[in-house]
């Protein structure tokens, strides 16, 4: 009950009246919340006679509900029928308010907290130029939720104009994301999920990949792996490779048709694992026919095959024979 609890600790103090001693109060338009609230109540305080009272612009009659005592009223200012949810009783408050002080000291139920405050003075704007913002309504800070956003890294800021806090930026709503943090409340759910699928990519600061491309890149790379690694386009990251290797940072090596990207300083030769075979192979001088002959391949790619590898420095030729050449660099196999 302790998660169920939190979250109706977070709704009562965003929708609910704290300051009466005498009922506990929770209002919400979302009708699943208010039978929420009172499922977590009767499992708390067990026989309960709550009332509630259902405002709309033409009198909305709902069904009752375990024997719970509704009221209608009349509400033209109503654009959607809200319910006030009310358990008259002193002794049940004090309670109540001894739990949700438990609640506040316990950080493992800090996510389920902000997810009940969320879902009743929270909501999600968005705009143009992909403005994704998500907004916490309240007159001024509350110490509780300062600590809950700051305990989750969230970056935020207070709008005394806009009553309400502020968070924006991806990485924000991705930690937001990770507690599920618009889950109580269908509407909100639905509408989160929505924006937050969105999302592109990361907003990185001015040449952030370039800055950090190198630490990737001790051992091969492929552009598509390092695409994964930042969140950008194939054709980004080879717009940043590029002229790295232009000015001698970075080099590439070919291995069945892709392209594998390593420091320059890291003194490696790709090879795939085929041109490894000959290397195998070729412990004394063997001409090109001789090799053919072991892979069990045609002359020709024999023939390809060795001069890739002359290429890079692995073999030489010398009067129809290939061999070996030393070298100081680590052979990586892909």
């Amino acid at each position: 009950m302790n998660k169920e609890i939190a979250e109706c600790a977070g709704l009562w103090l965003a929708e609910g009246d704290n300051k009466t001693r005498s009922e506990i109060t929770f209002t919400n338009n979302c009708f699943d919340l208010v039978l929420f609230f009172h499922k977590t109540m009767k499992n708390i305080f067990g026989d309960i006679k709550p009332r509630i009272y259902a405002y709309s612009k033409r009198n909305k009659q709902v069904m009752d509900l375990d024997n719970i005592r509704f009221r209608y009223y009349t509400d033209k200012r109503a654009n959607r029928t809200y319910y006030i949810y009310r358990i008259a009783s002193v002794s049940l408050v004090k309670k109540w308010k001894r739990i949700v002080e438990s609640m506040f000291k316990n950080e493992r139920m800090y996510q389920h907290f902000l997810r009940g405050f969320f879902a009743g003075e929270g909501n999600i704007k968005t705009g143009s130029h992909c403005n994704r913002t998500i907004r916490i309504a309240q007159k001024q800070q509350i110490k509780i939720i300062d600590m809950i956003l700051n305990y989750f890294e969230i970056k935020y800021t207070f709008s005394k104009r806009g009553r309400s806090y502020v968070i924006v930026n991806r990485t924000n709503w991705d930690r937001l994301a990770k507690i599920k943090i618009a889950d109580l409340h269908p509407d909100k759910k639905k509408k989160f999920w929505k924006v937050y699928s969105d999302f592109k990519e990361y907003h990185y600061s001015h040449n952030f990949i370039k800055d950090n491309i190198m630490n990737y890149l001790n051992r091969p790379k492929n552009v598509r792996e390092l695409s994964v690694i930042f969140g950008r386009t194939l054709a980004r990251i080879q717009d940043i490779l590029i002229p790295m290797k232009k000015r001698g940072k970075v080099i590439n090596f070919r291995v069945r048709n892709v392209d594998y990207w390593i420091k320059t300083s890291s003194n490696l030769v790709v090879i795939s694992s085929v041109k490894k075979r000959y290397l195998d192979i070729l412990n004394k001088p063997m001409t090109t026919k001789q090799l053919s002959d072991v892979m069990n391949v045609c002359w020709k790619s024999s023939n390809n095959r060795m001069n890739e590898l002359r290429k890079l420095g692995l073999v030489e030729k010398d009067c129809y024979l290939w061999m070996k050449v030393p070298i100081n660099k680590e052979v990586f196999v892909i």
